[in-house]
């Protein structure tokens, strides 16, 4: 599941205006007991450490402990509260100056300051570094250091009415000096944050391994070290959470979550999530480019009934847009009544029969289905393509590690079509709409090695739609821009929605201080959080 938090934000930090917030809170843990292995079972094995490129809801687990963010967004209210920046001014428009908490330092003993902070921005921001992360910042001219813990950050013209926030792991501040002389592939593989835990070791496909940073700025961590573990088979997944093999357990099927909630050596938390999963069509291929193509697989398979038969809406809801139900402007009743197509095989088996007669698709052609190893996503691609077959069509579901699955999604300037006709992929943004429709759905982020929009969607009337939605605070007006945008994506049958994800994150009893996320990530030790274990 690919992540993003970004402009809109601003909205909170508007809210605040020029006050100056009160300094980082730090956590309270009265009664704690200090020491012991965390174990953290990830569905997903982990790609990059490096936050500058990490694009990934599960490079984040580890991310959020290595390094510290300038903001971070309150586990309730989802805020902007701070953290590395102790506070803020909106000084115009376009222009907003962080002031920094003094006396922190990165794990190999460098002092982080603004250098650091405005290192990173314009980093990820600079096209020549090709950062998966830099649509993020599309909106940022320019970060400028005032003084040692002091930064300037600067809009553009076409964004001015927004002051930028920063409250997602692929903008954690790291170390400018240690970056350049340790290169950038060396440090994603050993990776310098000032967060709480340092990192010590990384097996690919067995496990990541963190320990305490004694010498953290801003609370003593609880916990001695954290272990993760990519597990992305969810039964066995289950069978360690039971036994205690692990504390944590960042995913959970909708069948185990009753027999869990029964057991009382473990707590299952749930919250209504940020995040969106669909079946995005490649609309470079030659084949999926063509919406017959695109209405003929949506009209092969019951996809309410799919998604309820997996999630029976315990652990997931379906999708009928981008935007979650619980955010406003998802226009979710209107794109289900006159958007979602039901299931209709004769039809579809006109449109594949038309289809081959015009020479579209190849007779004989196998359609490929790239899939992540989450087991929802593969029983759902699994079921698209067994309708498919039945609809006399050979399909196949290929699933693929994390890596790869990006690097093709990416695709590449020798090869911009991409080899593949239809990927089942996630999102998860922030507390706005933007976060989802620009970045899933304009034409600007349709670009080789962009984590965005991985369809190659260029609708221009969606595009002025939400451009206009990036300049106006006025929410009625925004919501209306959203609304039109979004019956002409779907109207478009460029993806196929599938569901949103009931964040379910499952703990062992001993396990304290932890508060399941909307975003999907895992906080450990923050401004607002100090898990330890009850031992």
């Amino acid at each position: 599941m690919t992540k993003r938090v970004g402009l809109f934000l601003a909205l909170g930090l508007l809210v605040f205006g020029s006050l100056a917030l009160a300094e980082t809170p730090v956590p309270e843990t009265p009664g704690a007991t200090v020491g012991g292995d965390l174990v953290i079972a990830s569905s997903q094995t982990f790609k990059d450490l490096d936050p500058r490129i990490a694009n990934s809801a599960y490079d984040s687990y580890v991310i959020n402990v290595v390094y510290d963010g300038l903001i971070i967004l309150h586990p309730e209210t989802l805020a902007p509260a701070p953290w590395i920046a102790k506070s803020w001014d909106i000084l115009s428009d376009s222009q907003v100056r962080f002031y920094l908490n003094e006396g922190i330092k990165f794990h190999n003993g460098e002092d982080l300051t603004a250098e650091d902070v405005a290192f990173t921005f314009n980093w990820i921001a600079d096209e020549a570094n090709n950062s998966p992360n830099m649509t993020e910042l599309i909106w940022m001219e320019e970060a400028i250091i005032i003084d040692e813990y002091t930064v300037d950050i600067i809009t553009k013209a076409e964004y001015a009415p927004f002051a930028p926030g920063f409250g997602t792991e692929t903008q954690s501040i790291v170390p400018m000096d240690t970056v350049l002389e340790m290169g950038d592939e060396a440090f994603n593989l050993a990776p310098v944050g000032s967060g709480p835990f340092v990192f010590v070791e990384w097996l690919p496909g067995d496990r990541i391994v963190v320990e305490r940073n004694e010498d953290y700025w801003l609370v003593y961590p609880n916990l001695d070290t954290i272990t993760y573990r990519p597990i992305p088979e969810l039964s066995v997944m289950m069978l360690e959470l039971e036994s205690g093999g692990v504390h944590i357990a960042d995913n959970m099927p909708a069948a185990d979550v009753p027999r869990f909630q029964a057991n009382p050596d473990v707590e299952v938390l749930q919250v209504g999530s940020l995040s969106y999963f669909h079946m995005y069509f490649n609309l470079n291929s030659p084949i999926s480019s063509d919406i017959r193509f695109r209405k003929a697989c949506y009209m092969s398979v019951d996809m309410e009934a799919a998604v309820f038969s997996i999630f029976q809406e315990r652990t997931g809801v379906k999708a009928y847009g981008c935007i979650p139900p619980a955010l406003w402007a998802n226009d979710q009743p209107w794109l289900k009544e006159n958007v979602y197509l039901e299931e209709d095989d004769e039809e579809a088996q006109r449109l594949f029969a038309e289809l081959i007669d015009e020479g579209v698709l190849p007779e004989g052609y196998t359609i490929r289905i790239h899939t992540p190893l989450d087991p929802r996503r593969r029983q759902l691609a699994t079921i698209m393509a067994t309708n498919l077959i039945e609809n006399g069509l050979d399909a196949i579901v290929i699933p693929l590690d994390w890596g790869p699955l990006l690097d093709l999604a990416y695709r590449s300037e020798s090869d911009p079509v991409g080899d593949f006709e239809m990927m089942w992929m996630g999102w998860s943004g922030g507390p706005d709409p933007h976060d989802f429709a620009f970045y899933l759905f304009h034409s600007a982020n349709a670009t080789i090695g962009s984590a965005d929009n991985m369809s190659f969607t260029k609708i221009p009337e969606v595009d002025e739609l939400l451009d206009k939605a990036a300049t106006t605070l006025d929410q009625a007006v925004r919501e209306e821009y959203y609304v039109q945008a979004q019956r002409l994506i779907f109207g478009n049958y460029s993806a196929i929605p599938g569901y949103h994800y009931v964040q379910t994150t499952a703990i062992r009893a001993n396990v304290e201080g932890f508060l399941v996320h909307p975003l999907g990530t895992l906080w450990i030790t923050t401004p607002f959080h100090n898990v330890w274990l009850d031992v």
